[in-house]
Protein backbone atom coordinates (compact mmCIF):
# COMPACT_ATOMS: atom_id res chain seq x y z
CA UNK A 1 0.00 0.00 0.00
CA UNK A 2 1.18 3.52 -0.76
CA UNK A 3 1.91 6.05 1.97
CA UNK A 4 -0.95 8.36 2.91
CA UNK A 5 0.70 11.46 1.46
CA UNK A 6 1.46 9.74 -1.85
CA UNK A 7 -2.05 8.29 -1.94
CA UNK A 8 -3.60 11.72 -1.43
CA UNK A 9 -1.61 13.27 -4.26
CA UNK A 10 -2.59 10.47 -6.62
CA UNK A 11 -6.25 10.86 -5.62
CA UNK A 12 -6.11 14.56 -6.43
CA UNK A 13 -4.73 13.73 -9.87
CA UNK A 14 -7.54 11.20 -10.36
CA UNK A 15 -10.08 13.87 -9.45
CA UNK A 16 -8.45 16.16 -12.00
CA UNK A 17 -8.94 13.51 -14.69
CA UNK A 18 -12.68 13.47 -13.91
CA UNK A 19 -12.81 17.21 -14.52
CA UNK A 20 -11.01 16.63 -17.83
CA UNK A 21 -13.45 13.94 -18.96
CA UNK A 22 -16.55 15.89 -17.92
CA UNK A 23 -15.35 18.94 -19.86
CA UNK A 24 -14.66 16.90 -22.99
CA UNK A 25 -18.04 15.16 -22.98
CA UNK A 26 -19.96 18.34 -22.16
CA UNK A 27 -18.30 20.43 -24.86
CA UNK A 28 -17.93 17.87 -27.63
CA UNK A 29 -20.58 15.18 -27.06
CA UNK A 30 -23.80 17.09 -26.60
CA UNK A 31 -23.65 18.65 -23.14
CA UNK A 32 -23.45 15.31 -21.34
CA UNK A 33 -21.46 14.63 -18.18
CA UNK A 34 -19.57 11.34 -18.11
CA UNK A 35 -18.36 11.55 -14.50
CA UNK A 36 -21.03 13.58 -12.66
CA UNK A 37 -24.13 11.40 -12.85
CA UNK A 38 -26.19 13.79 -10.70
CA UNK A 39 -26.11 16.37 -13.49
CA UNK A 40 -27.10 13.74 -16.05
CA UNK A 41 -30.07 12.69 -13.96
CA UNK A 42 -31.32 16.28 -13.80
CA UNK A 43 -30.78 16.82 -17.52
CA UNK A 44 -32.47 13.53 -18.34
CA UNK A 45 -35.52 14.66 -16.40
CA UNK A 46 -35.53 17.96 -18.28
CA UNK A 47 -35.19 16.18 -21.60
CA UNK A 48 -38.49 14.42 -21.00
CA UNK A 49 -40.38 17.73 -21.03
CA UNK A 50 -38.07 19.83 -23.25
CA UNK A 51 -37.33 17.46 -26.10
CA UNK A 52 -36.27 20.21 -28.46
CA UNK A 53 -33.53 21.44 -26.10
CA UNK A 54 -32.20 18.14 -24.70
CA UNK A 55 -31.72 14.66 -26.13
CA UNK A 56 -32.36 11.94 -23.53
CA UNK A 57 -30.30 9.30 -25.33
CA UNK A 58 -26.98 10.88 -24.41
CA UNK A 59 -27.83 11.01 -20.72
CA UNK A 60 -29.15 7.45 -20.72
CA UNK A 61 -25.95 6.28 -22.45
CA UNK A 62 -23.82 8.03 -19.83
CA UNK A 63 -25.74 6.62 -16.88
CA UNK A 64 -25.77 3.08 -18.28
CA UNK A 65 -22.09 3.30 -19.22
CA UNK A 66 -21.19 4.48 -15.73
CA UNK A 67 -23.20 1.65 -14.18
CA UNK A 68 -21.53 -0.88 -16.46
CA UNK A 69 -18.09 0.41 -15.52
CA UNK A 70 -18.86 0.25 -11.81
CA UNK A 71 -20.27 -3.27 -12.19
CA UNK A 72 -17.22 -4.47 -14.16
CA UNK A 73 -14.87 -2.98 -11.57
CA UNK A 74 -16.78 -4.54 -8.69
CA UNK A 75 -16.67 -7.93 -10.40
CA UNK A 76 -12.95 -7.59 -11.07
CA UNK A 77 -12.06 -7.11 -7.41
CA UNK A 78 -14.89 -8.97 -5.71
CA UNK A 79 -12.41 -11.29 -3.94
CA UNK A 80 -10.60 -8.24 -2.51
CA UNK A 81 -13.63 -6.24 -1.44
CA UNK A 82 -12.45 -5.97 2.17
CA UNK A 83 -9.13 -4.34 1.25
CA UNK A 84 -8.81 -0.61 1.92
CA UNK A 85 -6.16 1.71 0.57
CA UNK A 86 -4.30 2.13 -2.71
CA UNK A 87 -3.59 -1.55 -3.17
CA UNK A 88 -2.46 -3.39 -6.33
CA UNK A 89 -6.16 -4.16 -6.93
CA UNK A 90 -6.85 -0.43 -7.24
CA UNK A 91 -4.02 -0.09 -9.74
CA UNK A 92 -5.57 -2.97 -11.70
CA UNK A 93 -8.87 -1.07 -11.84
CA UNK A 94 -7.10 2.00 -13.17
CA UNK A 95 -5.62 -0.18 -15.91
CA UNK A 96 -9.17 -1.08 -16.93
CA UNK A 97 -10.08 2.63 -16.91
CA UNK A 98 -7.07 3.39 -19.08
CA UNK A 99 -8.12 0.67 -21.53
CA UNK A 100 -11.58 2.22 -21.88
CA UNK A 101 -10.08 5.67 -22.50
CA UNK A 102 -7.68 4.19 -25.07
CA UNK A 103 -10.57 2.53 -26.93
CA UNK A 104 -12.33 5.91 -26.92
CA UNK A 105 -9.25 7.52 -28.47
CA UNK A 106 -9.04 4.78 -31.10
CA UNK A 107 -12.70 5.17 -32.07
CA UNK A 108 -12.59 8.94 -32.50
CA UNK A 109 -11.37 8.73 -36.09
CA UNK A 110 -13.46 5.76 -37.23
CA UNK A 111 -16.79 6.21 -35.40
CA UNK A 112 -19.40 8.25 -37.28
CA UNK A 113 -20.54 11.38 -35.52
CA UNK A 114 -24.04 9.92 -35.35
CA UNK A 115 -22.63 7.12 -33.16
CA UNK A 116 -21.38 9.46 -30.47
CA UNK A 117 -23.50 7.55 -27.95
CA UNK A 118 -20.82 4.85 -28.01
CA UNK A 119 -18.18 7.42 -27.15
CA UNK A 120 -20.30 8.77 -24.29
CA UNK A 121 -20.78 5.27 -22.90
CA UNK A 122 -17.04 4.56 -23.07
CA UNK A 123 -16.07 7.69 -21.17
CA UNK A 124 -18.77 7.02 -18.58
CA UNK A 125 -17.60 3.39 -18.28
CA UNK A 126 -14.10 4.62 -17.45
CA UNK A 127 -15.46 6.94 -14.78
CA UNK A 128 -17.59 4.16 -13.29
CA UNK A 129 -14.45 2.08 -12.89
CA UNK A 130 -12.65 5.02 -11.31
CA UNK A 131 -15.52 5.56 -8.87
CA UNK A 132 -15.20 2.00 -7.56
CA UNK A 133 -11.41 2.41 -7.29
CA UNK A 134 -11.86 5.56 -5.21
CA UNK A 135 -14.27 3.77 -2.86
CA UNK A 136 -11.67 1.05 -2.31
CA UNK A 137 -9.03 3.65 -1.45
CA UNK A 138 -11.40 4.86 1.26
CA UNK A 139 -10.48 8.50 1.86
CA UNK A 140 -13.42 10.27 3.49
CA UNK A 141 -15.22 12.63 1.12
CA UNK A 142 -13.04 11.94 -1.93
CA UNK A 143 -14.97 10.11 -4.64
CA UNK A 144 -12.87 11.58 -7.52
CA UNK A 145 -15.85 11.56 -9.91
CA UNK A 146 -18.05 14.18 -8.19
CA UNK A 147 -17.32 16.97 -5.74
CA UNK A 148 -20.73 17.45 -4.08
CA UNK A 149 -19.91 15.29 -1.06
CA UNK A 150 -16.40 16.76 -0.97
CA UNK A 151 -17.76 20.31 -0.83
CA UNK A 152 -20.26 19.30 1.87
CA UNK A 153 -17.56 17.71 4.02
CA UNK A 154 -15.25 20.69 3.57
CA UNK A 155 -17.81 23.26 4.72
CA UNK A 156 -19.12 21.08 7.56
CA UNK A 157 -15.64 20.50 8.98
CA UNK A 158 -14.60 24.12 8.43
CA UNK A 159 -17.57 25.46 10.38
CA UNK A 160 -17.15 22.94 13.17
CA UNK A 161 -13.41 23.64 13.45
CA UNK A 162 -13.94 27.38 13.69
CA UNK A 163 -16.78 26.93 16.18
CA UNK A 164 -14.79 24.67 18.50
CA UNK A 165 -11.39 26.35 18.16
CA UNK A 166 -11.73 28.77 21.14
CA UNK A 167 -12.83 25.91 23.39
CA UNK A 168 -9.83 23.70 22.74
CA UNK A 169 -7.66 23.06 25.78
CA UNK A 170 -5.10 20.47 26.77
CA UNK A 171 -7.85 18.52 28.52
CA UNK A 172 -9.47 15.68 26.62
CA UNK A 173 -13.11 16.23 25.61
CA UNK A 174 -15.68 15.30 28.21
CA UNK A 175 -17.86 13.44 25.74
CA UNK A 176 -16.91 10.05 24.33
CA UNK A 177 -17.72 10.78 20.68
CA UNK A 178 -15.28 11.57 17.92
CA UNK A 179 -14.14 15.04 17.02
CA UNK A 180 -16.26 16.75 14.35
CA UNK A 181 -13.19 16.82 12.13
CA UNK A 182 -12.28 13.18 12.67
CA UNK A 183 -11.70 11.05 9.63
CA UNK A 184 -11.23 7.33 9.03
CA UNK A 185 -7.47 7.81 9.27
CA UNK A 186 -7.68 7.96 13.05
CA UNK A 187 -6.18 10.13 15.78
CA UNK A 188 -3.75 12.05 13.58
CA UNK A 189 -6.65 13.68 11.76
CA UNK A 190 -8.07 14.87 15.08
CA UNK A 191 -4.72 16.47 15.99
CA UNK A 192 -4.47 18.05 12.52
CA UNK A 193 -8.05 19.01 11.62
CA UNK A 194 -6.91 21.13 8.70
CA UNK A 195 -5.36 18.14 6.95
CA UNK A 196 -8.60 16.57 5.65
CA UNK A 197 -9.98 19.99 4.75
CA UNK A 198 -6.89 20.77 2.68
CA UNK A 199 -7.37 17.48 0.85
CA UNK A 200 -11.03 18.24 0.11
CA UNK A 201 -10.25 21.79 -0.98
CA UNK A 202 -7.51 20.53 -3.30
CA UNK A 203 -9.90 18.00 -4.85
CA UNK A 204 -12.43 20.73 -5.61
CA UNK A 205 -9.83 23.08 -7.08
CA UNK A 206 -8.14 20.46 -9.25
CA UNK A 207 -11.45 19.14 -10.54
CA UNK A 208 -11.95 22.64 -11.94
CA UNK A 209 -8.34 22.82 -13.13
CA UNK A 210 -8.83 19.58 -15.05
CA UNK A 211 -12.00 20.91 -16.63
CA UNK A 212 -10.28 24.15 -17.66
CA UNK A 213 -7.27 22.33 -19.10
CA UNK A 214 -9.41 19.93 -21.12
CA UNK A 215 -11.70 22.75 -22.20
CA UNK A 216 -8.75 24.59 -23.69
CA UNK A 217 -7.46 21.40 -25.35
CA UNK A 218 -10.91 20.69 -26.78
CA UNK A 219 -10.94 24.11 -28.45
CA UNK A 220 -7.85 23.17 -30.45
CA UNK A 221 -8.01 19.38 -30.76
CA UNK A 222 -11.71 18.49 -30.32
CA UNK A 223 -12.18 14.97 -28.95
CA UNK A 224 -8.45 14.30 -29.18
CA UNK A 225 -8.27 16.26 -25.92
CA UNK A 226 -8.92 12.87 -24.30
CA UNK A 227 -5.18 12.23 -24.55
CA UNK A 228 -4.72 14.57 -21.60
CA UNK A 229 -6.59 12.34 -19.10
CA UNK A 230 -5.12 9.26 -20.80
CA UNK A 231 -1.60 10.47 -20.09
CA UNK A 232 -2.53 11.35 -16.52
CA UNK A 233 -4.04 7.95 -15.75
CA UNK A 234 -1.14 6.16 -17.45
CA UNK A 235 1.35 8.13 -15.34
CA UNK A 236 -0.55 7.23 -12.17
CA UNK A 237 -0.53 3.53 -13.07
CA UNK A 238 3.20 3.51 -13.81
CA UNK A 239 4.01 5.38 -10.61
CA UNK A 240 1.79 3.18 -8.44
CA UNK A 241 3.15 0.03 -10.07
CA UNK A 242 6.73 1.05 -9.37
CA UNK A 243 5.89 1.91 -5.77
CA UNK A 244 4.13 -1.43 -5.29
CA UNK A 245 7.22 -3.20 -6.62
CA UNK A 246 9.64 -1.27 -4.42
CA UNK A 247 7.53 -1.71 -1.31
CA UNK A 248 7.10 -5.43 -1.92
CA UNK A 249 10.88 -5.77 -2.10
CA UNK A 250 11.61 -3.62 0.97
CA UNK A 251 11.19 -6.42 3.56
CA UNK A 252 13.76 -8.52 1.66
CA UNK A 253 16.33 -5.73 1.98
CA UNK A 254 15.94 -5.71 5.74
Amino acid sequence: MLSSSTRNILLIVLTMTSGCVDAISFLALGQVFTAAMTGNTVLLGLSLIHESAFSPLGYVSAILGFMAGAAAAARLIWHRQKEVGWTPAVTKLLTLELAALAVFAALISITPRSSHLVLIALLAFAMGVQGVAARRIGVNGITTTVITSTLTGLMESLVWSIKTAPKRTSEPPSHGGPSPTASPSGGDAQKRPWGPMLMWFSAIVFYGVGAAASGECERHFALHAVWLPICMVAALILFAFERHKSESRSPQRT
